[in-house]
């Protein structure tokens, strides 16, 4: 039996970038695909674009995006699940073929690459992802979550999305499943994402977050505040670079 993939794209009021993203989905030599769209009730004309593509959509208000995510996992007729965001694209046309053919090689749970962050040009800024320890993820989210692709037994199994956090429910979810599930990494860039998101635009409270994920899933409470600081530092004088 062939197995089949579900990609829900979380938006809201985002019709300047869900066409590429769609687009790109369509592109993917994969057969076995569901898109699902879940809409946070957008204004701009987002929801008419995506009835008129033919594609399941709910249009509601949510708490967040992880709420959106939770949705996204209940509706999800596939065996896994990948969350593409509204301003995040396929990298090429095979994308979804090769991770689906290495999760089923491997017999893996969980697959993730490697993403490249672009600015409003197009233009590469930088390549994020690793093949990582739980210890190096307990340090830092050094994983592209746009590139993370998940069976559906996993939410099954472990939960879903913690809508306490705001930013960084991508990596407390990882860290909860991350020692208990098969994980494969493709050395590969598998989407290009869009600079601007959440994590991009809330940096302090990404820290914060993040540095609250670690301590719950067994961080030591001084070498997590010792990182969440350096974060901070790092990204400050990284700032003060940008503006000379």
């Amino acid at each position: 039996m062939n197995t089949k993939l579900t990609v829900i794209t979380p938006v809201l009021n985002g019709i300047n970038t869900i066409a590429d993203c769609i687009a790109s989905v369509k592109a993917q030599n994969y057969k076995y695909i569901e898109h699902i769209i879940i809409d946070g009730n957008s204004t701009d004309g987002t929801v008419a674009f995506v009835l008129s593509q033919g594609l399941r959509c709910v249009s509601e208000n949510d708490t967040g995006v992880y709420d959106a995510f939770n949705k996204g996992i209940l509706m999800a007729d596939g065996d896994v699940i990948h969350i593409l965001n509204a301003d995040d694209c396929y990298a090429h046309e095979q994308v979804v073929s090769n991770v689906m053919a290495t999760i089923t090689q491997e017999e893996s749970d969980l697959c993730h690459g490697y993403i490249h962050q672009v600015n409003s040009q197009g233009n590469v800024v930088q390549r994020v992802g690793k093949q990582l320890t739980k210890n190096e993820l307990l340090q830092k989210m050094r994983i592209a979550h746009p590139s993370v692709f998940v069976r559906k037994s996993v939410y099954d199994n472990y939960g879903r999305f913690s809508q306490g956090f705001k930013v960084a429910g991508d990596h407390e979810f990882l860290l909860r499943v991350w020692s208990k599930v098969r994980i494969s990494f493709i050395p590969e860039v598998l989407v290009n994402m869009r600079l601007g998101g959440l994590s991009n635009s809330q940096v302090s409270l990404s820290y914060r977050e993040s540095m609250a994920a670690a301590l719950i899933h067994g961080a030591n409470p001084l070498n997590a505040l010792a990182r969440y600081y350096l974060e901070l530092l790092k990204n400050k004088l990284l700032s003060f670079r940008s503006i000379k």
